[in-house]
């Protein structure tokens, strides 16, 4: 009579089991993962969040509110593209606040919301930022402690200097790869640029930057554009795919109009290939630096970041290939650009050539991530390794 009792007693507990994983995998299809911010339109007034879940639900929707208490909806869409991985949901939300900190969540009545996180809209009016940004970042350990890092330093958004999650047609690693920075992507607006790895190919067919425009929700046309934040512009220009003459005629008009604003104190072009360098078998980018140099100057932009060598390498500020200051700095506004390679996000590191140019004030091969002051008076950029966690280099474009 006991062994019968217990053989029942096991039976229900496997039955009880059963039902309970079955529950939690149904349960898991519809939840909300790699919830990430950008700004598709105005970061004073709007707020873009995209989400996926593995399997459909009815409606895509964002609860938010100044409070915790969140009560107001944004309705979303759905976003496809024939190689998804999941449902990708897309929504905007506008009729924001400036200078607003905004509580949110993801998801949908019946099949569930996300937690509650939350951001913060653009400032009205100038003020101080604080920004953080690096390139080539994969997926990894040193990959993730820089997601880590730059949360700690709590930035009001998060530039990605191209070559995302390297999934190279792979569409599962975006996956991975945005599970990685979901923590600071909830939070955190990211704006990246194109890389020659968002450029993908799948089983010897060429889908380009397919899968990269479908999960990200960009000003339009997502392969290049630009964003004001506080008293500064900043423009993502695709690199690889410079020549293409559409995107310059827009590059010139956006630094130009970027040069005629008075609102506009700083001027900073991020993208992912470097015009300048000496990683062994990367060298200056002579036909890059024939298309843009001139525009550069003209416009007098003061800073380009980049990517692509795995490595950090910083310039004196240049006029065309002439050092108009050597030494710490700080440097003039108006004379001369600055330009920085930080591709040490998390990827493998490159070696350098034996001499160092004339140009290069600072180099080092290690993983790292960028911060960066904005203020009325100056641009301070600060390399941060990311293993020791010290500065690395640091200098400073002063306003007049």
């Amino acid at each position: 009579m006991k062994a019968s009792r217990f053989r029942l007693s096991i039976v229900c507990a496997a039955f009880v089991l059963l039902a309970w994983t079955t529950y939690v995998l149904l349960g898991d299809g519809p939840s909300p993962t790699q919830i990430r911010l950008s700004w598709s339109k105005s970061p004073k007034t709007t707020m873009t969040v995209v989400w996926q879940t593995a399997s459909p639900t009815e409606s895509s929707v964002v609860e938010y509110g100044i409070t915790e208490k969140l009560g107001k909806r944004a309705m979303g869409r759905r976003v496809t593209y024939p190689y998804k991985t999941g449902m990708i949901h897309e929504a905007l939300i506008s009729g924001l606040d400036p200078d607003m900190r905004y509580f949110y969540r993801v998801g949908d009545s019946k099949a569930g919301f996300s937690g509650i996180s939350s951001f913060k809209t653009a400032p009205n009016r100038g003020e101080d930022i604080l920004f953080t940004a690096f390139g080539d970042h994969g997926l990894g350990k040193v990959s993730k402690s820089n997601v880590d890092l730059v949360l700690a330093e709590k930035p009001a958004f998060h530039l990605i200097l191209g070559d995302l999650s390297y999934a190279n047609g792979k569409q599962k690693i975006w996956d991975e790869w945005f599970e990685q920075l979901e923590p600071l992507s909830r939070s955190i607006p990211v704006m990246p640029a194109l890389g020659n790895h968002e450029n993908e190919e799948i089983n010897g067919r060429r889908i380009g930057y397919t899968a990269y425009q479908a999960r990200f929700a960009l000003p339009h046309p997502e392969t290049r554009y630009s964003f004001d934040y506080s008293e500064a512009r900043f423009v993502s220009f695709n690199t690889d795919d410079f020549s293409n003459e559409e995107q310059m005629r827009w590059f010139v008009d956006t630094l130009k109009k970027a040069q005629a604003d008075k609102n506009i104190r700083w001027v900073i072009v991020y993208q992912h290939h470097p015009l300048y360098s000496s990683t062994i078998e990367r060298l200056n980018n002579e036909p890059l630096i024939a298309a843009v140099r001139h525009v550069l100057d003209q416009y007098k932009v003061d800073l380009v970041l980049a990517g692509h060598n795995h490595n950090y390498e910083r310039s004196y500020p240049l006029v065309g290939e002439t050092i108009v200051q050597s030494g710490s700095g700080p440097y003039p506004k108006g004379k001369g650009t600055v330009f920085v390679i930080s591709g040490g996000g998390g990827r493998p590191l490159y070696k350098f050539t034996p001499e160092v140019p004339v140009i290069t004030s600072r180099r080092e091969s290690v993983w790292h991530y960028l911060r960066v002051r904005a203020t009325k008076k100056e641009l301070r950029v600060e390399a941060i390794r990311t293993k020791e966690r010290t500065v690395l280099d640091s200098f400073t474009i002063q306003a007049p």
